[in-house]
């Protein structure tokens, strides 16, 4: 027969960093610190849930948020999505200023190539639903493609789509912002 192993869950029942008491009853309490847990807990304070509390393991980021890409794009074939990345894209400036936190934005822009005809039919969709939604992606010519990224040849390709909005961030930066952004609408 095997061992069953005993271990001890510590509970601290104070903020060590503020010096106040935690609460013993909360309406809402996320669990995880991450930049999804900490973007719940922002949205939730912002909208005038003061009665939530986040609670994390360890230390904010000890999760995979530290380690994570931190890409940022708008296209995608469900518009909700795009409307959702483009919404968030926008956040990171506020959560930036509201906190005092860089979240280390680069808008570098991107582009998306159509190698094939289906690809180009894709892309044209895409573009249409984007238009649609007040989202900045337009057509650039080969040329530009080329002169924008000179490890790309461009006669491989049918068209090239170009979209403003594609860049990335620093994820742990972003986590923290939102966290203290949370802070100052009172979670």
């Amino acid at each position: 027969m095997g061992t069953m192993a005993q271990s001890t869950l510590n509970i601290k029942t104070d903020d060590e960093a503020t010096g106040k008491k935690l609460p013993s009853h909360v309406k809402v309490a996320i669990i995880g610190g991450g930049v999804v847990g900490c973007s719940i807990l922002y949205h939730l304070a912002k909208f005038g849930w003061k009665d939530a509390i986040l609670l994390e393991r360890d230390e904010l980021t000890s999760g995979s948020s530290w380690h994570a890409a931190g890409q940022i794009h708008t296209i995608s074939s469900d518009p909700n999505i795009s409307r959702l990345q483009s919404y968030t894209i926008g956040l990171y400036k506020e959560i930036e200023e509201l906190s005092g936190q860089s979240v280390g934005l680069h808008m570098t822009g991107g582009f998306y190539l159509a190698s094939n005809k289906t690809w180009w039919d894709y892309l044209k969709r895409e573009r249409s639903k984007a238009r649609y939604m007040g989202l900045h992606q337009e057509w650039i010519d080969l040329k530009e493609l080329a002169d924008k990224h000179p490890l790309i040849d461009p006669k491989h390709y049918y068209a090239a789509l170009w979209d403003d909005q594609d860049g990335d961030l620093d994820p742990s930066g972003t986590t923290y912002a939102f966290a203290k952004a949370a802070k100052q609408y009172g979670a």
